[in-house]
């Protein structure tokens, strides 16, 4: 085993990818210390196998699995920074295993691009994505918008195909479909929160809201002749960022939108945002319970 990692191999610093290797076993020998930019020459022991080598080297730890651990309880075991403004922190990518992984719970790993990560359990470890804006959406409510109204001229602007599908009176024709758009409020929304509504249609009938595309054989709201009724729908939004009515019957239709899901609250347009809070969910939480206005079922864990 070496004694020593030499001056040339650390002088320019670290390589993040000779750290970083699928199941985070290459920061062997390093217990207690904090990984800066640069590391001076020193010992860096570990048993099994040799010390780590830092610089353009492949570690590798063999069959044998590398831990890290550390008696200093006041700061964190292992710390990574590149001051170059890359990712401190590089998971290799694998192939997605085609049976079910080896994982520990608490595991982490990057399959074909993705994170995954395991958490234990009666029946565990459970192999599940790792969430993020790009593998997940939010609820973000806005301050609700009208965005569509057949009965005026002003509140069919967003109809992106109207020749054809509307009356005289702009009313949906029977048979028909439009389409919305909503990009004015929201950029590649994962879904939309609606009121559809029906005004005055000439006979009995139904809509159906859906992103567009073959049209599903639902329906989204029914109604009796002539009838002014509201019905609340989520429906997931096109890629050109629009959604699609369609009427069985002649009617006016309207839409309101309340809320999207999003991976970003970024994705929608500020101005129909409501006023931010001054204070994160977790400090109302505090102050609630110090005022004692939590209400009795709520109990903090």
């Amino acid at each position: 085993m070496k004694d020593q990692i030499r001056t040339e191999e650390t002088t320019s610093g670290p390589d993040r990818r000779g750290l970083l290797r699928t199941g985070g076993a290459v920061v062997a020998g390093m217990a207690g210390l904090a990984i800066a930019e640069t590391v001076a020459a020193g010992s860096a022991s570990a048993a099994p196998g040799d010390p780590l080598v830092l610089g353009s080297t492949t570690n590798s730890s063999s069959a044998a699995a590398t831990s890290l651990t550390s008696a200093v309880t006041t700061a964190a075991t292992f710390a990574v920074a590149n001051t170059a403004g890359t990712a401190p922190l590089k998971l290799v990518q694998q192939p997605l295993p085609a049976a079910a992984p080896a994982l520990a719970s608490g595991d982490l790993a990057n399959y074909d691009g993705d994170l995954y990560y395991t958490a234990g359990g009666a029946g565990g470890p459970f192999f599940g994505f790792v969430y993020t804006e790009w593998t997940a959406s939010q609820v973000i409510p806005i301050i609700p918008q009208r965005v569509l109204d057949t009965r005026g001229a002003s509140g069919r602007v967003n109809i992106v195909n109207p020749a054809g599908n509307l009356d005289s009176a702009g009313r949906l024709l029977a048979g028909h479909q439009i389409q919305v758009n909503l990009s004015d409020l929201e950029v590649a929304a994962a879904a939309a929160y609606c009121n559809l509504t029906a005004v005055g249609p000439l006979a009995g009938g139904y809509m159906t809201l859906w992103p567009g595309g073959t049209r599903p054989a639902t329906s989204s709201i029914n109604f009796a002749a002539k009838a002014v009724i509201a019905n609340f729908a989520v429906t997931g939004v096109s890629g050109a960022d629009t959604v699609s009515i369609f009427s069985s019957v002649t009617t006016h239709v309207l839409l309101d939108v309340s809320a999207f899901s999003v991976g970003n609250p970024s994705q929608i347009n500020p101005d129909v945002l409501p006023a931010p809070t001054q204070t994160s969910p977790s400090q109302q939480l505090a102050a609630r319970a110090k005022s004692g206005t939590l209400p009795p079922w709520y109990q903090k864990h």
